[in-house]
């Protein structure tokens, strides 16, 4: 009679469950319990070990093994070995002597350290519940520039130095923009128009990042306005005076889910535990009253979600 009772009662207790983690406040107690297991297992051993007892573990020397290998790509001697763990025991005695002096107080470098340490073990912990098939492809549509290639251009284009035409630059363009847009195409004897730059003139299946490492953000900006097919100009970059005519715009097609449902998944659950890390630490933020001696004054920082 009871096994059928709990039977029946099952599929009701996975769903209730299910939504219990949900809850960013499971989640916060769920880290909050395994980070005071971690304290209270470390403390516990801290506590009953002699503060003059150093205990390199086989764990510890297959460690220090593994990382003397994978630098050296060979294990180390006997006397390499030896050597490896004298220092890792010289380590661990400078250590806890500065603990001792308390020279980790006022450290930036120590303190920033360790919140970070604090930050990764809590989101280590935190584990969101299983999306569901509509939150993945919401997340997909808010993040679709993640998944889609980039534009490529293809271009042609005529430099105009002004370091050599100095005031005629920009006339000189202009003139040479007319005889072009007069013969409606491309000549073979392109070069001869313009200036020599970077060994050449035509740039072919090029994004708008590899443009701007060639020509600067100024001259992509004003390129990728531009209709193909035509003589524009004169258009400025980082080295001068340009005229440009675009060949052709190969647009990246739009990224369907299914191609990427893998990724989605783990930027949502990257993106899930960062939220949610955030949260906790702007709960264990909230226990602190924090005052800022500021010149003209205290100044209190004003709660999180208050006016």
């Amino acid at each position: 009679m009871d096994l059928t009772l709990i039977d029946d009662q099952e599929p009701k207790m996975i769903g209730t469950l299910k939504n219990l983690l949900r809850e960013p406040l499971v989640h916060f107690l769920l880290a909050s319990a395994g980070i005071y297991a971690l304290y209270v297992a470390v403390a516990g051993n801290a506590d009953g070990e002699d503060e003059q007892t150093i205990i390199v573990s086989a764990t510890e020397i297959d460690a220090l093994t593994e990382q003397w290998t994978s630098i050296w790509q060979r294990p180390p001697t006997s006397e390499e070995l030896a050597s490896i763990i004298q220092g890792s025991v010289r380590t661990q005695v400078l250590y806890r002597e500065a603990l001792a002096m308390g020279l980790e107080q006022g450290d930036i470098v120590v303190e920033r350290r360790l919140a970070q340490r604090l930050e990764a073990l809590v989101k280590s912990l935190l584990a969101p519940a299983d999306p569901s098939e509509d939150e993945l492809r919401a997340w997909f549509d808010e993040n679709i520039e993640q998944f889609t290639q980039p534009d490529r251009y293809s271009i042609v284009q005529v430099y105009f130095d002004p370091d050599r035409r100095d005031q005629s630059t920009l006339a000189d363009a202009r003139e040479a923009l007319e005889a072009l847009q007069s013969i409606n195409g491309i000549p073979a004897d392109i070069a001869n128009y313009g200036d020599r730059l970077l060994s050449q003139n035509r740039f072919v299946s090029q994004t708008e990042l590899d443009l701007s490492k060639s020509f600067g953000s100024r001259f992509v900006e004003q390129v990728t306005e531009l209709e193909p097919g035509l003589w524009h100009g004169p258009i400025l970059s980082g080295y001068g005076t340009h005229l440009v005519y675009v060949t052709e715009i190969a647009r990246a097609p739009l990224p369907d889910y299914e191609s990427f449902a893998q990724q989605v998944r783990e930027g949502w659950t990257a993106e899930k535990i960062d939220e949610l890390g955030e949260q906790f630490v702007e709960s264990l933020v909230a226990k602190y009253e924090i005052t800022i001696e500021a010149a003209e004054g205290p100044l209190t920082i004003p709660e999180a979600g208050s006016p």
